[in-house]
């Protein structure tokens, strides 16, 4: 899982790099003039999975390479959200999966998580999951998982290109069928 996981950051970092996508990968407006994460979706996949959550998210912030980014990479079926979460902190490399309950069109709960403890979790995937009750958030087209005063959506997790062999391998992961279906 942990080789999966660098081959997997390898190739999105080299996939992350300015002018990789038409437009720069950067979101259309839709018809409303919000900006549109399908259409991210549409210009990495050529069609877009199904699910608003679907992709490839990172956030890159005080990272000092692409490789040091937060990511998410998740799959949505229906209201049921699953995949994996990665994070870098003090020269360590933290990384798990997630599972999330979709409430509407941008907002979820992550209830399920497990991994390398760390500040995501304490509980490694090989024990078991850990029950949580924390946001996903979709705003502005990007992600969040944190919600700031009033609920505010904080979202600071851009759609990172990908392949689609990427995001396919994940949802061919049995684990992830077996969350697809309803259980964690």
């Amino acid at each position: 899982m942990r080789t999966l996981g660098m081959v997997a950051w390898l190739g999105l970092a080299a996939c992350a790099a300015p002018g990789t996508l038409p437009d720069d990968g950067r979101a259309h407006a839709d018809g409303d003039g919000s900006p549109s994460a399908t259409s991210v979706r549409e210009q990495a996949w050529g069609t877009p999975p199904a699910g608003a959550f679907t992709g490839v998210w990172q956030s890159c912030e005080d990272a000092p390479s692409p490789g040091e980014c937060s990511r998410y990479v998740l799959v949505q079926q229906g209201d049921r959200i699953c995949g994996t979460w990665s994070y870098v902190a003090s020269g360590k490399s933290y990384e798990g999966r997630v599972v999330a309950r979709a409430t509407s069109s941008t907002q979820a709960r992550r209830t399920h998580v497990c991994g390398r403890p760390g500040s995501e979790t304490d509980t490694e995937c090989s024990s078991g999951w850990q029950h949580i009750d924390k946001p996903l958030l979709l705003c502005n087209g990007n992600l969040g998982d944190l919600a700031g005063a009033n609920g505010a959506c904080i979202a600071d997790f851009g759609q990172a290109p990908t392949l689609r062999s990427e995001w396919e391998a994940l949802q061919a992961e049995p684990w992830v069928r077996e969350c697809l279906s309803g259980a964690p």
